[in-house]
């Protein structure tokens, strides 16, 4: 396949973020699969133009520090977190940023295209941008005009495009290893991405207003909380001895243990925040107020759990399907996922 091209929402992304080829590895096969894995991500593409000395061309941005700041104003891709991903003029104050040749602006078609005559000839390449709210990604080895480029782009509904570097630059792989190189050559900086997935899924909240208890694994482990729950089932799988705990957690649980009744295994309940970063959980995730867990019920689908669940919280609480447990929260707010 000589073309990667599609939309993702900005709900459904993890994390885009600027990949930096500090082991000036060339673009085979091979080295974009290790830059994948080592970054994290589901997918890896070129970036934008770069000099000879590997530096950045144009404005480009990452966590926070600026890599090249020219003394003008453009067009770029720019973000702090996935949900405010957009084509926006730099310098900002985002945490990051890339900029290249801009091709539609808020729906309309820049014409003529501004780039360098190295770039106006027919090549391979890649834009990245929004469609109907999405992040948008189209990667090919196709050879097209920048002009070219922009009207294929435009007459598939993209609102925003701006075409990164092309030519023997232009490379693509997911973490399946699908893909394409260009001509091997070092690109010093990528764009990555990775999709929601697992603990991830879960909708941000705002911070729980219900009553939470703080425990101690050691002092407190076997004392219970219900007729057939204690601390020790709720702690941070860290091992850390903090344990927080929402008794109104403990109530849905104790009720799903009655319906059922059967054991309901807790596999994560409180999670400091540094252990959440770790097993990738959504910033914020009620896991670490502990108002959330992550459950088993013993004979019972995933899906029939989270209908029961549903049942007793019907105007409030966070209920997740997943392929093998299902996630209960008790946030003030009503959130149904799948994971």
């Amino acid at each position: 396949m000589s073309t990667r091209a599609g939309t993702v929402p900005l709900s459904d992304l993890q994390f885009l973020k600027i990949y930096f080829n500090r082991k000036r590895l060339r673009s085979t096969t091979a080295n974009l699969k290790k830059m994948l894995a080592e970054a994290g991500g589901d997918a890896i593409c070129n970036g934008a133009i770069f000099l000879r000395n590997q530096t950045p061309a144009c404005h480009l941005k990452a966590d926070g520090q600026a890599r090249k700041a020219p003394n003008y104003r453009a067009w770029a891709i720019s973000w702090d977190t996935p949900a405010d991903f957009g084509v926006k003029t730099v310098p900002n104050g985002d945490r990051n940023y890339m900029e290249c040749v801009h091709l539609i602006i808020g729906g309309k078609k820049i014409n003529p295209v501004t780039c360098g005559a190295d770039m106006k000839y027919r090549a391979p390449r890649t834009a990245i941008g929004t469609k109907n709210g999405r992040f948008a990604y189209y990667v090919s080895k196709d050879r097209r005009t920048p002009e070219q480029l922009r009207d294929l782009l435009a007459a598939s509904g993209w609102d925003n495009a701006i075409m990164m570097d092309g030519g023997g630059s232009t490379c693509f792989m997911d973490s399946e290893g699908k893909g394409f190189t260009g001509d091997g050559r070092v690109i010093p900086f990528f764009l990555v991405w990775k999709l929601k997935s697992g603990d991830a899924c879960e909708p941000e909240g705002e911070k729980p207003m219900v009553e939470i208890n703080a425990y101690s694994k050691a002092k407190d482990g076997n004392k219970k909380l219900s007729t057939h729950f204690k601390v020790k089932e709720f702690a941070c799988k860290d091992g850390s001895d903090a344990v927080l705990v929402a008794p109104r957690l403990v109530m849905v649980l104790q009720s799903i243990r009655s319906h059922f009744g059967v054991p309901v295994v807790i596999h994560s309940a409180y999670r400091t925040p540094q252990y959440n970063t770790k097993v990738d959980g959504v910033t914020d995730s009620q896991h670490c107020y502990g108002t959330a867990a992550d459950i088993v019920v013993r004979g019972q689908k995933p899906a029939a759990v989270a209908a029961y669940a549903r049942s007793i919280m019907p105007n409030w609480g966070g209920v997740g399907v997943y392929d093998s447990f299902c996630h209960i929260d008790v946030r003030e707010s009503k959130a149904d996922w799948k994971g």
